[in-house]
């Protein structure tokens, strides 16, 4: 009897059972209670209809404003409002809401986020921007998440697309887009004080000023400091992935005139982040060893944007960004400066055509500090991309069916001319009801590491050593895309997304095992064993993506969302590898999540979200579940008081395993108190 208890209670079904009886209990109480007097306030996303909230716009589809309905994509939106009520205090926190991403952490600082898959620490096929400026690292093609970081108070919405978006944003947006959207500086005027500690975060806060310049300008500037805690590793030693960051950094928006406005802004941060971190140090016994390790992080960017209206339905836009990261680990240090100039211009061909069309050159700087475990050759080199799009929204059936077809022509410094082309439908039989698809075909070009990279992985008595290599054949990663979405809002309480899609991939990296030879530098003489990146595997992916919103009252909101996907990867009959194909179980075959918002009496807000992750085989993760909470009340108009509680049923937990020699830790049970001050 003792045993068949200890298996009910740890078993994952009935865990699950408890929290949902305990949560829809406690819910329908304060639900009782709630409808003895309503919270009014205009400005609450929770005031407003569904239909209200369909209507959302979103840019980063067609860069033009449209409703969310009316998207001929896979688009999902994080707004102001769900940043506030999730409890996160980190953006890829925030991205666990969205249906078709996986997120994962791998450390207190480090996460692997994809969209349809191919998820890793460095996921490549996965654009990320904030306000329109590309924030992935060229060198690993992928995302460093732990300096990707605003007030969230100052975040207007997150637009996330799953899907191909090269046709319009380039290479590297293959999976999906994510764009992260920031207030204009008009509605962000006057002060605001956060402050908050916890157990995983013993301090952080942030403080924002803005004010009117002359007549019709506006500014803000803001600082923000956040110190966190390490995990722990599953053998229970404590990690060594601690980190702290200090940014700043302003946004000043001037309407010049009544048709033209520009946007001025810029950040800077300096940090330190920790890992724990296994890697080959010499050609000489011992040959590796496992370190400690602070990286030192610092950046910076500025960026420029000119918009002017021509005329009805016609406008023009300019933006010019500088950006500067710079990393220093034991292994490597790497300093990275990318410029980018864009063009674009929309304009109207009668009432049936919308066409816009740009252009656009990039050239990225960079420079990396080789050592015997990693290196890239030559250390340092420029690159370019040149680019050039057009896209025509064509409208067959006036408010009720367009197609949309256009194409990117990029030329990069690896590949020559790469073509991004996509044709897109969008029917919508009534006001509440869209349906929409796609075929696209999009690419994820070479970065330095598939071209340059060395990486000694192993060694051995010899010595040998054992190597990762890029390789100057490595071409463009292909996916030929095919997707089909379902929106409909039966009612005024009820709304549902669903999407299909079919993806087929060609050109996908893998090693081959090369020919050994022997190098005399740095000493003693030993002999490689390369691995070289060969483009000798294709895929194929398949899922079914689904979100919903229930508004059961003016007070209480559920929403949710499912994932299903399937992968099979393929090597070429040829190959030698024999590891490249388990890459298809980096990825849970199914998940969703629920999350509450309620609105109780006397300005309080109870909000949960419940999250499940399947089973990520090739990583050895067993299926988890997660439950956060948050507790806020509205002290004042201008005081928010809050208590967030994370994981809080499992005291921990891994998400995913090592990553490239650095130690995977665990996510504990965590929580923390939070105040914001607006004055």
């Amino acid at each position: 009897m003792k045993n068949q208890k200890s298996f009910i209670a740890s078993n994952p079904l009935f865990s699950t059972f408890k929290i949902l009886s305990f949560s829809i209990f406690l819910l329908i109480a304060c639900q009782v209670e709630a409808a003895k007097e309503k919270k009014s306030n205009s400005e609450d996303l929770m005031e407003l209809s569904l239909e209200e909230l369909m209507t959302i716009t979103v840019t980063s589809v067609s860069k033009k404003e449209e409703s969310l309905f009316q998207a001929s994509s896979a688009v999902y939106v994080i707004t102001q409002e769900d940043i506030r009520r999730s409890g996160a205090t980190v953006i890829p926190e925030l991205l666990r809401m969205v249906p078709g991403l996986q997120v994962a952490r791998v450390d207190s600082n480090k996460w692997a986020i994809s969209s349809r898959g191919f998820n890793d620490l460095f996921s490549d096929k996965l654009l990320v921007m904030i306000d329109g400026r590309g924030v992935y690292t060229s060198v690993f093609a992928g995302v460093y998440w732990d300096v990707q970081d605003t007030i969230l108070e100052d975040v207007e919405r997150i637009e996330v697309i799953r899907g191909p978006g090269g046709t319009l944003w380039g290479a590297n947006a293959v999976n999906g887009v994510i764009n992260i959207i920031t207030k204009n500086a008009r509605d962000t005027q006057g002060a605001l004080l956060t402050a908050g500690a916890g157990t995983e975060e013993p301090g952080f806060g942030s403080l924002r000023y803005g004010e009117k310049l002359g007549k019709n300008a506006y500014y803000r500037a803001y600082a923000k400091y956040d110190k966190r805690k390490e995990f722990s590793e599953t053998s229970g030693n404590k990690g060594a992935d601690e980190w702290d960051a200090t940014r700043g950094g302003f946004r000043i928006d001037w309407d010049i005139s009544e048709k033209s406005s520009l946007t001025v802004q810029g950040d800077g941060y300096y940090g330190e982040t920790g890992q724990r971190i296994t890697a080959v140090l010499s050609p000489a016994s011992p040959f590796t060893g496992t370190k400690d390790d602070n990286s030192l992080v610092s950046g910076g960017n500025i960026l420029a944007r000119w918009k002017r209206e021509l005329e009805k339905n016609s406008d023009i836009e300019l933006q010019f960004y500088y950006d500067r990261a710079s990393r220093e680990e034991f292994s490597f240090g790497q300093t990275v400066d990318t410029f980018d100039l864009d063009f674009q211009h929309r304009f109207a061909i009668g009432n049936k055509q919308k066409i816009i069309w740009g252009a656009g050159q990039r050239v990225i700087s960079d420079y990396f500090k080789n050592s015997f475990s990693t290196s890239l050759n030559p250390a340092t080199e420029v690159n370019y991309i040149t680019s050039a799009f057009i896209q025509n929204e064509i409208t067959l059936i006036e408010n009720q069916f367009k197609i949309t077809v256009g194409t990117k022509v990029e030329l990069n410094s690896y590949t020559d001319i790469e073509l991004q082309p996509s044709a897109r439908f969008l029917w919508t039989p009534n006001k509440h009801q869209s349906i929409w698809g796609a075929v696209s075909r999009a690419v994820r070009t070479p970065s330095r590491t598939d071209h340059d990279f060395r990486l000694n992985f192993a060694a051995s008595t010899g010595p040998l050593i054992f190597q990762s290599r890029g390789s100057e054949n490595f071409k463009s990663e292909e996916l030929l895309a095919f997707e089909l979405g379902y929106r409909i809002q039966p009612n005024e309480k009820l709304f549902f997304d669903v999407t299909g899609f079919v993806n087929q991939y060609d050109n996908l990296s893998a090693t081959e095992t090369g020919t050994a030879f022997t190098a005399t530098e740095p000493a003693p003489t030993h002999t490689i064993v390369p691995s070289i990146l060969d483009n000798n595997m294709t895929g194929e992916a398949y899922g079914i993506e689904l979100a919903a919103d229930w508004k059961t009252t003016e007070t209480w909101r559920l929403s949710a969302g499912f994932t299903w996907l399937k992968f099979h990867l393929h090597l070429d009959p040829t190959s030698t590898n024999t590891t490249a194909e388990r890459a298809e179980g980096n990825n849970p075959e199914y998940q969703f999540n629920v999350r509450s918002y309620l609105t109780l009496p006397h300005n309080f807000e109870f909000d949960t979200a419940f999250y499940f992750v399947g089973d990520i085989t090739n990583q050895d993760i067993n299926a988890f579940t997660r439950v956060d909470l948050r507790i806020g009340w509205q002290a004042k108009e201008n005081v928010e008081l809050s208590l967030t509680a994370q994981n809080l049923f499992d005291p921990n937990h891994p998400e995913f395993g090592n990553q490239g020699g650095i130690t995977a830790t665990e996510v504990p049970r965590s929580g923390y108190a939070k105040v914001v001050v607006k004055f």
